[in-house]
């Protein structure tokens, strides 16, 4: 008899137990999430895998914030959906043309010789341009065309944008990302004109990012946007969205150090920077031959090497160990044209340094760090002044870097096998947009004492494997 009833009473404290486990109340603590809007650049607008489209937006952080806010009061988050899953991507090679270039996609292709013959089975994974399902012009058409849904629109995340373009009039006459959703008269409209007249009750601002990482792209520390200059127009956008409604609250994020990022960290971890290994007879050959050229600053000798760089003022140098390849880094030409050495396909010699696009040096990250340090300080002042959460993503990512692991899925910055980018090694993909909203979540929950439940990241997948 005692048995029994030792039993019922363990079923009993088990069920209530479960009951008070699976009770949660959500609550919007000191904040009013009725009207969210989110303001920043690719990264909030839901770019991926080199392009914009459709299903990238869906899986966007501030739509999957927005989904969580519903939870709270929330109210609906309207997304100028652009109306291809092909993706339209942003011309690196010249910005000024039209972005037509699709979307990256995983695809298993062969390998191949120098004289781009495929390797009888050998393939490899690799990221890859879509191919367009229809014609340019019809692309064209497509990011002309005004969304669907009618505005205005509470995810004002515009592809390239940097900190001074968000005061910009007219800025969609320059960026045709923002000239597809911005408000009539375009000519006139900004993005944080078109976020302020919504009067938000919250607003998420992460912002920032390309005045540091543009640069980066382009090999170079020359592009950054002074100290100074970010100091004066933060404060004054946070400001700005402050104003527009009803003593609205919000959050701001830091910015990632480009180091961060798989962009700049793969290469180098497949590609030594000494990876020219020479016996005496060739060092002396080649220490001839730079010294024809007028070259006698680069100095070879037997054993590893760096390869040669043009720096950005001209000069040419060895790279040295913490120096970093871009992942635009043509290797096919390392390999079968001497890039980085001399370039012997023509039947002649001819030195070949590495373009200095290709490449950011240690002196050139150093600059970098310092304008995001800098950048970072600014965010996190202005946070403390205004009373506003801060999701640090960049000491995020830099803890991702050994690993982490989240609703148990082991995540880290990796390229392809990490979890957490997509194809561009720039940008998340869905399930780290995931990752990402639950940090912000997390800190607005810490600074307005409101208990919104995070998202299963589990729910978003992540690179879609062929």
């Amino acid at each position: 008899m005692k048995k029994i009833v030792f039993f019922i009473l363990s079923l009993a404290l088990l069920s209530a137990c479960k009951q008070k486990v699976n009770e949660f109340n959500a609550d919007r603590g000191s904040a009013d999430f009725t009207k969210y809007v989110s303001v920043g650049n690719s990264l909030t607008a839901g770019y991926a895998d080199g392009a914009l489209y459709k299903s990238g937006q869906i899986n966007s952080y501030p739509n999957i914030l927005a989904q969580q806010f519903t939870t709270v009061g929330g109210g609906a988050f309207i997304q100028p959906l652009i109306e291809t899953e092909d993706g339209i991507g942003l011309n690196q090679d010249n910005p000024f043309l039209p972005p037509l270039i699709p979307k990256m996609v995983l695809k298993i292709l062969p390998d191949k010789d120098c004289s781009g013959t495929p390797i009888p089975g050998s393939y490899s994974l690799k990221p890859d341009l879509l191919t367009y399902t229809i014609d340019v012009p019809a692309y064209a058409a497509i990011l002309a065309a005004r969304p669907v849904a009618a505005g205005p629109y509470n995810n004002m995340g515009v592809p390239g944008a940097q900190l001074q373009h968000l005061f910009f009039p007219g800025y969609g006459l320059l960026n045709p990302y923002f000239k597809r959703f911005a408000s009539i008269p375009v000519a006139t409209a900004s993005i944080l004109g078109d976020a302020m007249a919504q009067q938000p009750t919250f607003f998420s601002l992460w912002i920032g990012n390309n005045d540091v990482l543009s640069s980066a792209l382009a090999g170079t520390s020359l592009l950054v946007t002074p100290v100074d200059t970010f100091a004066k127009y933060y404060p004054m956008a946070v400001g700005a969205l402050l104003a527009s409604g009803k003593q609205p609250k919000g959050i701001v994020a830091t910015i990632p150090d480009v180091t961060s990022i798989p962009f700049f960290t793969t290469i180098s971890q497949q590609l030594p920077w000494n990876g020219i290994v020479l016996d005496a007879t060739q060092a002396t050959g080649l220490n001839t031959l730079f010294g024809m050229f007028g070259h006698t600053e680069i100095t070879w000798q037997a054993g590893p090497n760096g390869f040669v760089v043009a720096k950005e003022d001209g000069t040419w140098a060895h790279m040295g160990p913490q120096d970093l390849f871009l992942l635009t880094l043509p290797t096919d030409s390392i390999k079968c044209k001497g890039m980085g050495i001399v370039d012997t396909t023509g039947g002649g010699y001819k030195l070949y340094p590495i373009p200095g696009k290709f490449v950011l040096d240690a002196n050139e990250q150093a600059v970098i760090k310092q304008h995001v340090d800098a950048f970072n300080g600014i965010i996190k002042q202005t946070a403390a002044v205004k009373g506003l959460a801060v999701a640090d993503m960049n000491q995020v990512l830099k803890s991702f870097a050994s690993g982490m692991v989240f609703d148990g899925i082991k995540f880290n910055t990796s390229f392809v096998t990490g979890g957490l980018f997509s194809t561009d090694g720039i940008h998340l993909n869905p399930r780290g947009n995931a990752v990402a909203a639950n940090y912000f979540i997390q800190a607005i929950n810490a600074t307005y004492g409101s208990t919104i439940p995070q998202v299963s990241v589990t729910d978003y997948h992540g690179l879609i494997f062929p």
